[in-house]
């Protein structure tokens, strides 16, 4: 496989390994974080009580803890489920150019979990969709930024609904078990026995290239790149065009063409579904490249 290509062997962000470490490392500090910030928290409560009061400024440093602990471990706790969404991505572009998956992970993708979740066929239900907005909102705002103090609310009411939303402990293990389910299903992708994955690619020319993935626990995908000399061609043509370069006589193009018609279809640089027209290019037969 061309080294350029996401593969087996990919190492950094190129490597769903990485990525499952990263989140891991992200998560288990979220919870620790929560950990020490209960211990603080019950800790300050009694020190208040037993002085009767709350001493400023002797006690400004316990108030930082006490306010920033908690917006951290939600942070943390977002970060933790991006990277292991990251991870599923990088394993479903296995075959695909490093360069299209650094650029839809930041792009296309970015902090759009949901997105995410979808494309890797996470089952989402109507709670989980929610909970992953609110990660993402975590990420962007509530749990990194001054608070945002809407046009029928006073600051002081903004204040108290965010630390409402970032000190429940329900509100917080709700989230921390959807982070976890991710984790788990990214984690499962190409791993799972009962459901083994096919991974295949093809050359096109001297930089133009057809990714192939069924099975892993995701549906069909096929991912290709016009070549150069396609392009410098001028001609036209569409997905079945593309369809074409593999011939169905050849033994080693047969699971390809099985699914072709079943599968996700993207062009490199633009999302397609079967049928659509893509870029015009010159029909020409691929070669493979394992």
């Amino acid at each position: 496989m061309n080294s350029h290509r996401l593969s087996t062997r990919s190492i950094g962000q190129f490597s769903p390994k990485n990525w499952l470490q990263e989140g891991d490392g992200l998560f288990a500090s979220s919870r620790k974080t929560r950990e020490v910030w209960e211990e603080h928290r019950r800790q300050f409560s009694k020190t208040v009580a037993d002085e009767g009061q709350l001493r400023f400024p002797e006690r400004a440093g316990d108030m930082t803890l006490l306010t920033g602990l908690p917006r951290a471990s939600m942070l943390l706790l977002g970060y933790a489920v991006e990277m292991y969404l990251k991870a599923g991505i990088a394993k479903a572009y296995v075959g695909c150019a490093e360069n299209m998956f650094s650029r839809d992970i930041r792009k296309r993708f970015g902090h759009h979990f949901s997105l995410m979740a979808e494309e890797l066929c996470f089952p989402l239900s109507e709670a989980d969709r929610k909970n992953l907005e609110r990660l993402k909102k975590m990420v962007l705002v509530d749990a990194r930024y001054p608070v945002e103090v809407g046009e029928n609310e006073t600051h002081a009411s903004a204040v108290n609904n965010q630390t409402s939303r970032i000190w429940s402990k329900d509100s917080y293990d709700e989230l921390a078990d959807l982070v976890k389910r991710v984790n788990q299903h990214s984690r499962l992708i190409d791993s799972d026995e009962n459901d083994p994955a096919n991974i295949c690619a093809f050359d096109i020319d001297q930089d133009g290239y057809l990714a192939f993935r069924v099975g892993g626990r995701l549906p069909p995908r096929i991912t290709y790149k016009i070549s150069s000399a396609m392009r410098a061609n001028g001609e036209s043509t569409t997905v079945a065009d593309i369809k074409a370069l593999f011939h169905p006589e050849d033994p080693r193009f047969t699971r390809i063409l099985h699914y072709w018609d079943h599968s996700f279809i993207y062009e490199d640089g633009h999302v397609k579904q079967n049928g659509h027209v893509v870029t015009k290019c010159h029909s020409r037969p691929a070669s493979e490249n394992s």
